[in-house]
C-alpha cells in the first residue's frame, strides 16, 4: 500500500478527541509559573553586529499560556518559523552597545492535554516521515526497525514495539562523549545517550515503519513548590490512526521501569513544551546552518554562530 493511500485511510477513520489521560498516573491538570532567564555576559570585542533568537512557549498541543511577560534590554520582535509554528523572540544590536545583555521571559501555564489539533489533510503528516541531518536512517536502523515491528500492522503497535526496543537497547548515559546531539546513528551503534538520543532513535525507527513521528523539547516541572530546573527534557510523539498525536517518553521509562506503561500513550501534564522539530530555519532566517535543537538561545555575531558558552541560561518554576 502506498504512503498516500495509507494516510488517506487513516484520515477516513480518525476521530477527534483524546483518551490519553484514561488510567493515567499524571495529574489531570498542572498550573505553574515558569521563568526563562538568559544573558550574554561577555561579548567578543571584535564583533560588530549581534542577532539573537530565543524560543518562546505558546498555547498549543495540550498546554495553555495564560500569561507571558518579556523583559528585554533592547527592542525585539516576535516571529514564527514556517515549518513548525514555533514562536521566536528576535533582536539585533550593535555589539558595542551589548554590555551584559539579559532577557527574562515569565510564563503562567496550564497543562491538561486539551487542544491537540488533528491534521486536516494527509500532507500535514509527510514532514514527520522525513529524516534530518542527525536523525538518519541507516541500514542498521532499518533492519532493527523491521525486526522490532515484524508482524505489527497498525501504527500504535509498531510504535509500541519500537518503544520497547529503544528502552531495551539504550542506556541513559551522559558521560560518553557525543551524547545530547540527537544522533540516531550514534544511538544505534553505542546504545547510550540522554533523552535527545533516545527519542532520535525512536523517531528514525518509526519513520522506517512509516509511522509519522516528531521531536519535542521543553522541561519537566517538578512537584515541589518551587525551585530551579537544571536543564531541558525532550520526548517524541507519533501519529496514531485513531488517537491522533500520542506522547512517548522512552528515556523516562528507562529511568523509571515501573512507569513504563504510563510513558507510552498517555499525555504527561508534567511537561512544559517549548519547541517542535529539528533542523530549524529560524525567522528571520539565520546565516548559519539549520538549528539542530532549539531550546537555548541561538546567537550570531557578524553572521557566524556564537559559541554556546557565551550564553548563560537558567530556568525556574513555581507551582500554583
Amino acid at each position: 500500500m502506498g504512503l498516500g493511500l495509507a494516510i488517506g485511510l487513516v484520515f477516513a477513520g480518525l476521530y477527534v478527541g483524546k483518551s490519553q489521560l484514561f488510567g493515567s498516573p499524571f495529574p489531570a491538570e498542572r498550573s505553574f509559573e515558569f521563568t526563562y532567564r538568559t544573558a550574554l555576559p561577555e561579548i567578543p570585542p571584535d564583533l560588530q553586529d549581534l542577532r539573537i533568537w530565543i524560543p518562546l512557549a505558546r498555547t498549543r498541543d495540550g498546554q495553555r499560556i495564560v500569561r507571558r511577560e518579556i523583559a528585554a534590554p533592547i527592542p525585539y520582535e516576535i516571529h514564527e518559523d514556517a515549518a513548525f509554528g514555533n514562536e521566536i523572540l528576535y533582536a539585533e544590536v550593535k555589539a558595542s552597545g551589548a554590555k551584559d545583555l539579559q532577557f527574562e521571559i515569565k510564563y503562567r501555564a496550564v497543562v491538561n492535554g486539551e487542544g491537540f489539533p488533528d491534521p486536516k489533510n494527509p500532507s500535514e503528516l509527510e514532514p514527520y516521515l522525513k529524516p534530518t541531518r542527525l536523525m538518519k536512517i541507516t541500514h542498521e536502523i532499518e533492519e532493527n526497525s523491521r525486526k522490532a515491528t515484524q508482524g505489527k500492522v497498525n501504527w500504535w503497535d509498531k510504535a509500541r514495539a519500537i518503544y520497547e526496543y529503544v528502552i531495551k537497547h539504550m542506556v541513559y548515559d551522559k558521560t560518553t562523549p557525543g551524547w545530547g546531539r540527537g544522533d540516531s546513528v550514534r544511538a544505534c551503534l553505542l546504545g547510550r545517550g540522554n533523552c535527545t538520543d533516545f527519542h532520535s532513535l525512536f523517531i528514525s525507527m518509526a519513520q522506517v515503519a512509516q509511522v509519522p513521528s516528531r521531536f519535542k523539547i521543553g522541561f519537566t516541572i517538578p512537584s515541589e513548590k518551587e525551585g530551579r530546573i537544571a536543564g531541558y527534557h525532550c520526548w517524541a510523539e507519533f501519529f496514531d490512526e485513531k488517537r491522533g498525536w500520542v506522547q512517548v517518553d522512552a528515556s523516562e521509562a528507562w529511568k523509571n521501569p515501573k512507569m513504563k506503561q504510563h510513558y507510552f500513550g498517555r499525555f504527561d501534564t508534567n511537561k512544559f513544551f517549548v519547541s517542535l522539530g529539528r533542523d530549524l530555519t529560524l525567522s528571520p532566517t539565520q546565516e548559519g546552518e539549520p538549528v539542530n535543537i532549539f531550546i537555548y538561545p541561538y546567537v550570531e555575531g557578524d553572521g557566524k554562530p556564537l559559541d554556546s558558552g557565551a550564553v548563560k541560561t537558567e530556568f525556574y518554576f513555581r507551582n500554583l
